[in-house]
């Protein structure tokens, strides 16, 4: 089982919340709010429900974050955290930076991705963070970006991930996980195995 922690979990009373809120964060409970694929048994998703907010549950605290992906740790093969952009506001995203074993940092082609990723970029060098584990990824570019110019704006980039409008309407409509069927979509695939390559190092 790979559990996915993702932004947003809209069916059932599983929730992220009732882990890091509980009291002792156990394995079962865990697999309780874990919510998983009838077509995919090799899923599992963790994250909030669609209208909760941070006073939806007690606030956790550093512990309970480590303690969480730890946890993880033991029962996956592979656990992947979608981070907020704000990594010093939300304490599981700065959990998750500091102990990851590999770290994908997507910046935008837009002006208020770079103007962003200016003023983060002395937070994310902290040592603590373990900058030289990032992958740095040039992410949904298009072919009238100036790319030789925002590549120097992020001090280089090891990958780059296409904008695919296909994957743009599979996420407004809930279907991230079907398999690209136009010709850009397949693009995109083998531009993703390739960073899967370097992050698995197979």
């Amino acid at each position: 089982m790979i559990p996915v922690i993702l932004p947003y979990i809209e069916t059932g009373n599983r929730s992220l919340g009732n882990v890091l809120s509980s009291a002792e964060i156990t394995q079962d409970r865990i697999f309780s709010n874990c919510l998983t694929l009838k077509k995919n048994s090799y899923l599992a998703f963790l994250g909030y429900h669609k209208g909760e907010n941070v006073f939806t549950y007690p606030a956790y605290t550093k512990s309970a974050a480590t303690d969480l992906l730890i946890q993880l740790r033991h029962i996956a093969d592979y656990v992947i955290i979608d981070c907020t952009s704000h990594i010093t506001a939300d304490i599981l995203s700065t959990v998750a930076l500091e102990i990851a074993d590999a770290v994908l940092r997507l910046g935008s082609c837009d002006l208020k991705g770079v103007s962003y990723f200016a003023s983060q970029l002395p937070l994310l060098f902290e040592r603590r963070f373990n900058p030289d584990r990032h992958i740095k990824i040039l992410s949904n570019f298009r072919s009238s970006h100036p790319k030789a110019e925002i590549r120097e704006c992020y001090g280089g980039t090891d990958f780059e991930l296409p904008y695919v409008a296909e994957l743009e309407e599979q996420y407004r409509t809930g279907r991230l996980l079907e398999v690209p069927a136009t010709k850009e979509g397949r693009r995109f695939e083998d531009a993703m195995r390739a960073v899967l390559k370097e992050v698995f190092n197979e």
